[in-house]
């Protein structure tokens, strides 16, 4: 889910805690005593019946906020050598994030006998997909932004 979700581990910690508080999961200590004792998780029969709900209710729409897009907003206070250089600073992290989806996906591609249940695995992959689709689609954007820049065409054509 790191495309799509990221969380570090802390915040994944402080969830659990959250979660075992409110009896949605059960928290087993195993002791070792040369390591840090490991926590294994496991989700309750009240946390199976909360999540299917969550996942069987359509969500709000939500706001989404994009820093990237207010420096582009007041791009025009930029020289265009700034500007060049934060588009195309931009267009090579889309770049390395399309790397890393098509990577992921040779993966699942390369072991396909190890995925046990292919609708679930379809449903994951899904995710990925419009990752990799609308990654693809902003570093189009990109590419074409830096040329008009570079080439001084400001205009704007939306629709057919």
């Amino acid at each position: 889910m790191q495309h799509f979700w990221p969380a570090n581990q802390s915040q994944i910690y402080r969830t659990l805690a959250e979660l075992e508080e409110g009896g949605l999961v059960e928290k087993e200590v195993i002791e070792r005593e040369e390591r840090l004792d490991m926590k294994i998780y496991n989700i309750t029969e009240t946390g199976h019946g909360e999540l299917h709900q969550w996942l069987a209710t359509p969500l709000p729409e939500h706001d989404t906020r994009e820093p990237f897009l207010i420096q582009i907003y007041f791009g025009g206070k930029l020289s265009d050598k700034e500007i060049l250089n934060l588009l195309n600073r931009k267009l090579k992290e889309i770049e390395e994030r399309i790397a890393v989806y098509e990577a992921v996906y040779q993966m699942t591609q390369a072991t396909p006998s190890k995925v046990a249940d292919k609708r679930t695995n379809f449903f994951g992959m899904l995710t990925l997909e419009l990752g990799y689709i609308n990654s693809k689609s902003d570093a189009a954007w990109l590419r074409s932004a830096i040329e008009r820049v570079e080439k001084k065409n400001y205009n704007i054509k939306i629709g057919s």
